[in-house]
Protein backbone atom coordinates (compact mmCIF):
# COMPACT_ATOMS: atom_id res chain seq x y z
CA UNK A 1 0.00 0.00 0.00
CA UNK A 2 3.00 2.50 1.07
CA UNK A 3 4.68 1.34 -2.62
CA UNK A 4 1.37 1.95 -4.36
CA UNK A 5 1.05 5.52 -2.78
CA UNK A 6 4.46 6.19 -3.34
CA UNK A 7 4.70 5.30 -6.95
CA UNK A 8 1.29 7.32 -7.51
CA UNK A 9 2.82 10.24 -6.20
CA UNK A 10 5.91 10.28 -8.01
CA UNK A 11 3.78 9.36 -11.43
CA UNK A 12 1.80 12.21 -11.09
CA UNK A 13 4.87 14.73 -9.73
CA UNK A 14 6.32 13.37 -13.55
CA UNK A 15 3.44 14.30 -15.12
CA UNK A 16 3.49 17.96 -13.46
CA UNK A 17 7.27 18.30 -14.65
CA UNK A 18 6.62 17.00 -18.11
CA UNK A 19 3.75 19.87 -18.61
CA UNK A 20 6.02 22.52 -16.98
CA UNK A 21 8.98 21.59 -19.22
CA UNK A 22 6.00 21.46 -22.51
CA UNK A 23 5.15 25.02 -21.41
CA UNK A 24 8.91 26.26 -21.40
CA UNK A 25 9.51 24.83 -24.69
CA UNK A 26 11.78 22.32 -23.80
CA UNK A 27 10.18 19.06 -24.72
CA UNK A 28 8.10 18.53 -28.34
CA UNK A 29 4.09 18.33 -27.93
CA UNK A 30 4.91 14.63 -29.17
CA UNK A 31 7.25 14.05 -25.94
CA UNK A 32 4.57 14.92 -23.44
CA UNK A 33 2.14 12.73 -24.86
CA UNK A 34 4.03 10.16 -24.79
CA UNK A 35 5.59 10.08 -21.49
CA UNK A 36 1.90 11.94 -20.19
CA UNK A 37 0.49 8.28 -21.26
CA UNK A 38 3.87 5.88 -19.58
CA UNK A 39 3.07 8.17 -16.37
CA UNK A 40 -0.87 7.45 -16.72
CA UNK A 41 -0.43 3.75 -17.51
CA UNK A 42 1.87 3.70 -14.15
CA UNK A 43 -0.76 5.08 -12.52
CA UNK A 44 -3.26 3.03 -13.42
CA UNK A 45 -1.47 -0.12 -13.32
CA UNK A 46 -0.49 1.10 -9.35
CA UNK A 47 -4.46 1.15 -9.12
CA UNK A 48 -5.12 -1.53 -10.49
CA UNK A 49 -2.67 -4.25 -10.30
CA UNK A 50 -4.77 -7.35 -11.68
CA UNK A 51 -4.50 -5.09 -14.93
CA UNK A 52 -0.75 -6.20 -15.68
CA UNK A 53 -2.02 -10.09 -14.89
CA UNK A 54 -5.21 -9.44 -17.44
CA UNK A 55 -2.66 -7.66 -20.23
CA UNK A 56 -0.14 -10.67 -19.58
CA UNK A 57 -2.46 -13.22 -19.95
CA UNK A 58 -3.86 -11.80 -23.37
CA UNK A 59 -0.31 -11.78 -24.83
CA UNK A 60 0.69 -15.60 -23.41
CA UNK A 61 3.08 -14.31 -20.44
CA UNK A 62 2.36 -15.61 -17.19
CA UNK A 63 2.74 -12.60 -15.12
CA UNK A 64 1.97 -9.07 -15.28
CA UNK A 65 5.27 -8.12 -13.13
CA UNK A 66 7.16 -9.60 -16.22
CA UNK A 67 5.46 -8.33 -19.05
CA UNK A 68 6.21 -4.44 -17.65
CA UNK A 69 10.21 -6.12 -17.04
CA UNK A 70 9.81 -7.35 -20.36
CA UNK A 71 8.78 -3.99 -22.41
CA UNK A 72 10.71 -1.91 -20.04
CA UNK A 73 13.54 -3.95 -21.46
CA UNK A 74 12.75 -3.95 -24.74
CA UNK A 75 11.92 0.01 -24.36
CA UNK A 76 15.65 1.00 -22.69
CA UNK A 77 17.49 -0.99 -25.13
CA UNK A 78 15.86 0.97 -28.27
CA UNK A 79 16.68 4.26 -26.28
CA UNK A 80 20.58 3.09 -25.91
CA UNK A 81 20.25 2.02 -29.55
CA UNK A 82 19.22 5.54 -30.27
CA UNK A 83 21.25 7.61 -28.19
CA UNK A 84 24.27 5.85 -29.46
CA UNK A 85 23.17 6.47 -33.31
CA UNK A 86 22.27 10.32 -32.41
CA UNK A 87 25.61 10.16 -30.63
CA UNK A 88 27.37 8.75 -33.75
CA UNK A 89 25.55 11.12 -35.71
CA UNK A 90 27.00 14.51 -33.57
CA UNK A 91 30.57 13.19 -33.79
CA UNK A 92 30.41 13.27 -37.54
CA UNK A 93 28.89 16.52 -37.88
CA UNK A 94 31.28 17.74 -35.06
CA UNK A 95 34.11 16.56 -36.78
CA UNK A 96 33.02 17.83 -40.38
CA UNK A 97 32.40 21.20 -38.88
CA UNK A 98 35.59 21.55 -37.07
CA UNK A 99 37.27 20.61 -40.54
CA UNK A 100 35.86 23.23 -41.76
CA UNK A 101 36.69 26.19 -39.51
CA UNK A 102 39.67 24.36 -40.18
CA UNK A 103 40.07 25.41 -43.70
CA UNK A 104 38.19 28.79 -43.58
CA UNK A 105 40.93 30.04 -41.04
CA UNK A 106 44.01 28.28 -42.20
CA UNK A 107 46.98 30.89 -42.50
CA UNK A 108 49.66 30.94 -44.74
CA UNK A 109 52.94 30.36 -42.85
CA UNK A 110 55.36 33.96 -42.55
CA UNK A 111 58.03 33.17 -45.07
CA UNK A 112 61.58 33.22 -43.50
CA UNK A 113 63.55 36.70 -43.68
CA UNK A 114 66.91 35.80 -44.94
CA UNK A 115 69.22 37.59 -42.87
Amino acid sequence: MVFQILLTLFALFAIIKTIGQYRRSQVSKYWLVVFTLLWAAVVLVTAIPHLSDMLAGYVGIGRGADLILYCAVVVLTYAVYRSIVRDQKLSAEMTSLVRAVAINQAQAPETEKNI
